[in-house]
């Protein structure tokens, strides 16, 4: 039977506000300012809203921070492993082997990848929490699953499993058998304040590329000079600029990185992750992308260069205890800009924008409170190096010497 004409009128209503919410994107601006927009294109010039944006201005890379979205549904089976890289990147999917000190690993959304091995940090089984990624490590570690740990170099990675050179031994353990492998850690990357952009996709995998373009719902990502790949723009839930009108400061190495416990707690600062290294910021904080998990008394230096004009942030006392009481402090060479004693828990503090004029070091602080060290979990979220003072901020600093846009 053929459908009548009010069927199918009735049908295209149904159909188009569907399609309309799929491509429904926030778009977060240089002055952290969020808007919807509907995603037409991207190219060297920036982002181009369409459907009922067409025809607006295309928001360029100067002013561009990131694109996101309410993820769809992965579809088909879990991947079986994470693969973890240094950088922040994280692939879901499963090895195929290691050769010239190159891992092939076959990602469902990016197809066959080869990825340096100085790259790699850890596997873990896809959407367990991999703990201990930022600690240091003179050789590779094998967590089995029965909470055993083996040491030693890993010579390959294949699917059949992981073979370790361990002293005179070279055993091949399966699969069935790890719970994770942790890699040594590599020498210091040189810092990169080149334009990227980080791309999430629905099976939670995010990956570093150079370059994007969007044109007929493919994405095309250059991961570097010879490999680029497409994928459906549907997979994607989120596109982030870094190192555009801000650098994100966990892409920074402290000069120093100071913690010392009131007791025998031990929570080292952790970057990009939780307090006890558990969850993403991003999990933790679903509006956040980024931060610092730490625990009193922790003490951040960062050297400062001229580049940025201000920092930027939130922060959180990471705890439902209301026992929770601790002193955050940013300091300016060595002098607090900004103090909040008995900050306490439950509430995400609004931003503050510190100017850095000619400043030469920046440095986060969370101390003892009241409560000496009890439940002295924080977070701090996105922090920020901008490059231009945002417009919503006070000419004026405040008594602090930052101000709240």
């Amino acid at each position: 039977m053929r459908p009548t004409a009010a069927a199918c009128f009735i049908l295209f209503g149904l159909l188009v506000p569907c399609a309309w919410a799929d491509n429904l994107w926030t778009l977060t601006d240089a002055q952290f300012r969020s808007s919807a927009i509907q995603l037409d294109s991207i190219d060297a010039q920036g982002i181009h809203p369409g459907g009922n944006s067409a025809g607006a201005a295309a928001i360029s890379w100067n002013n561009f921070l990131d694109l996101s979205r309410s993820g769809p549904a992965a579809v088909g089976p879990a991947s079986r492993y994470d693969l973890f890289l240094s950088g922040g990147d994280r692939i879901s999917g499963e090895p195929i082997g290691l050769t010239d000190d190159k891992l092939r690993w076959k990602s469902p959304i990016l197809g066959e990848l080869d990825l340096s091995s100085n790259r790699l940090v850890g596997i873990a089984r896809g959407g367990a929490p991999l703990q201990g990624l930022e600690d240091s490590r003179s050789d590779d570690v094998v967590r089995l699953s029965n909470g055993d740990m083996t040491h030693g170099i890993v010579t390959q990675i294949s699917a059949a499993g992981v073979t370790l050179q361990a002293a005179d031994a070279t055993p091949t353990l399966a699969w069935d058998a790890i719970g994770a492998v942790l890699f040594s850690t590599p020498g210091s990357p040189e810092a990169n304040q080149r334009r990227a952009f980080r791309v999430r996709f629905s099976d939670e995998t995010s990956i570093t590329a150079t370059q994007l373009s969007l044109s007929g719902g493919k994405l095309k990502l250059d991961l570097d000079s010879k490999t680029s790949r497409d994928v459906d723009l549907s997979a994607v839930t989120s596109i982030e600029q870094m190192n555009g009108p801000m650098s994100w400061l966990t892409q920074h190495r402290p000069v120093q990185n100071i913690y010392r416990p009131f007791f025998a707690e031990n929570f080292p600062t952790r970057f990009d992750r939780s307090f006890d290294g558990t969850q993403t910021i991003h999990e933790r904080f679903a509006q956040f992308h980024h931060g610092i998990g730490c625990h009193s008394y922790s003490k951040l230096v960062y050297d400062l260069d001229g580049t940025y004009a201000a920092f930027r942030t939130q922060f959180v006392v990471d705890s439902d205890s209301p026992l929770a009481d601790v002193t955050v402090r940013v300091l300016l060479d060595e002098k607090a800009v900004v103090e909040r004693k008995n900050a306490k828990a439950g509430r995400i503090e609004p931003p503050i924008v510190v100017p850095l004029g000619d400043g030469k070091k920046l440095a986060l602080e969370v101390d003892y409170g009241e409560n000496y060290a009890t439940e002295g979990r924080f977070a701090w979220l996105d922090p920020a190096l901008l490059r231009v003072m945002p417009r919503s901020a006070a000419t004026e600093p405040a008594a602090t010497s930052a101000t709240q846009p």
